[in-house]
């Protein structure tokens, strides 16, 4: 069988041909599908645009406590069922058919448990309205469940095409169904239906691009309860993690403010769902085929700090620029969200960012239960200390206490990270290391930068002084990147596997 010398290690290539590294070819299925999740983000960006210019914070506001529940249930119930049949090398028709009778079965479960939850719910923030949109929002995780389990066969050999597709066409429908009831009616609802279009379209489309019978039968379930087990518990901490803020903040502000934070809480999520989402299954497929080879903890380190050194600038960069950016997006009535917006993303910047990719790093090593005891050791720091501050503080205590979580759980995962894979702290730090020092100069022309906007600037000269600020920042962050790389002999690293594309991509 013909080798593939990746860089790191040697791996088989399918079928006796050869083929690139592991490393480009996973690269490349994250190119391509970081791509599309930008593409489809700018969908998702123009229906927030026109929902925000029709509804006010108020509208936003009472969808998002809504969404509270929703979000809390979704992740509570969510499946790793691809992740089970990817770590299975040959799964059978028996195991595909339980999949999506898992899959069905979470559906029925999400929309019963939502239904009841909605009239206590209704009665807690004194709205009866969340009744019926609670209701109807149990939907949209329902069906996003529902699609075809086929789907991990593409994924397997690091074919994401049909995950594109079933992206834009999801996206693309439910932007015209949401402007068209914006425009039309200027009632919450346009944001609901969106929502509960976008997953219905996935999942219709995904049988269509992925054909899968279905069949009702559990007789595979021993291949899932296992990392179903672990993950179940680590999901119930996720969404308590996750969404501890919103549960406390509407007892102690007005809606409006609510609706504020939901936003700049949404702009935080914008960089996660358009980069990390997308190139996770890679790097999961990648994680597993190191394991394979022994060369896990090298895939790792470059792994970690490629996706720190793209995220991390990111949520720099929205943190200072929040001013503009909330001006531009959301209008002068909106320019209170730009303080939450820079806590939040400084906060996503240190605890997010280097820790990302431990869900997958664990799964890929059949441990979800490491995965399990992060969250388990920061939801009795963080739960705490959000519901606590927020209770003395308000909104400003919640914000302080997102900071203060953020450091210790990056902590924790230099911790969690080690157990797993025998790594020490110093070695994940050092691979930290040059994208951190990297950020300085670039947070010095940000800061120097500020007196560029004023409110009273119009909104083109607004977006054209960030496209040009926020494009030199990003430069002036890969220049020093790489000029400390070079001061450092040029090893292996995130850098060097950038430059092989980037020459590749120049040459084609």
């Amino acid at each position: 069988m013909t080798q593939i010398d990746t860089g790191d290690d040697i791996y088989p290539a399918p079928g006796g041909k050869s083929s690139p590294p592991l490393s480009e070819r996973t690269v490349r299925a994250g190119l391509l599908t970081t791509g599309a999740r930008l593409f489809t983000k700018c969908l998702d960006f123009v229906t927030l645009l026109i929902l925000a210019r029709f509804l006010g914070p108020a509208e936003f506001g009472l969808v998002a406590m809504a969404m509270t529940a929703v979000l809390i249930v979704e992740t509570l119930s969510e499946m790793p069922l691809g992740a089970a049949l990817l770590n299975h090398q040959n799964p059978t028709e028996s195991m595909y058919d339980t999949a999506l009778s898992l899959a069905a079965l979470r559906a029925l479960a999400i929309i019963a448990l939502l239904c009841v939850m909605a009239w206590p719910l209704s009665l807690l923030y004194h709205e009866p309205r969340l009744v019926a949109l609670q209701c109807a929002l149990s939907l949209a995780p329902a069906m996003r469940g529902l699609v075809s389990q086929k789907l991990t066969e593409y994924t397997r050999v690091l074919d994401f095409r049909r995950d594109v597709a079933l992206d834009i066409i999801a996206k693309a429908g439910a932007l015209v169904i949401a402007a068209i009831l914006a425009i039309t009616t200027g009632s919450y609802w346009a944001i609901a239906i969106g929502k509960i279009s976008s997953t219905a379209l996935a999942m219709i489309a995904s049988f269509f691009l992925a054909p899968q019978r279905l069949r009702f039968t559990l007789s595979e379930w021993h291949v899932f309860s296992d990392m179903l087990g672990w993950n179940a518990a680590r999901q119930l901490l996720s969404a308590v993690n996750w969404q501890s803020d919103k549960v406390a903040l509407p007892r102690y502000v007005d809606i409006g403010t609510f609706g504020q934070f939901t936003w700049a809480d949404n702009l935080i999520a914008v960089p996660a769902q358009a980069i990390i989402q997308p190139i996770t299954s890679p790097l999961f497929s990648a994680f597993v085929m190191a394991r394979q080879s022994g060369g896990l903890g090298k895939v790792y380190l470059k792994a970690s700090a490629g996706v720190y050194s793209i995220m991390a600038p990111l949520f720099l960069a929205m943190g200072m620029l929040a001013d503009p950016i909330i001006h531009l997006i959301l209008g002068p009535a909106w320019q209170q969200t730009a303080p939450i917006l820079t806590w939040l993303a400084f906060a996503a910047a240190v605890g997010y960012a280097p820790t990302v990719l431990l869900p997958a790093l664990a799964m890929s090593l059949n441990r979800t239960r490491v995965a399990f005891e992060k969250l388990a050791i920061e939801f009795c720091v963080k739960v705490p200390l959000i519901v606590g501050l927020t209770m003395a503080m308000t909104l400003q205590g919640l914000l302080i206490g997102h900071a203060i979580a953020a450091v210790f759980g990056f902590l924790v995962n230099l911790v969690l990270v080690g157990k797993l894979i025998q790594l020490g702290i110093l070695a994940q730090l050092s691979s930290l290391a040059r994208p951190t020092v990297a950020m300085i100069p670039m947070a010095f022309f940000l800061l120097a930068t500020q007196q560029l906007f004023s409110s009273n600037v119009g909104a083109l000269q607004t977006f054209f002084d960030l496209a040009w600020v926020s494009g030199l920042a990003m430069a002036i962050f890969a220049g020093t990147d790489l000029i400390l790389w070079k001061l450092v002999g040029s090893p292996d690293s995130c850098e060097s596997l950038f430059l092989r594309m980037a020459r590749k991509i120049l040459r084609c």
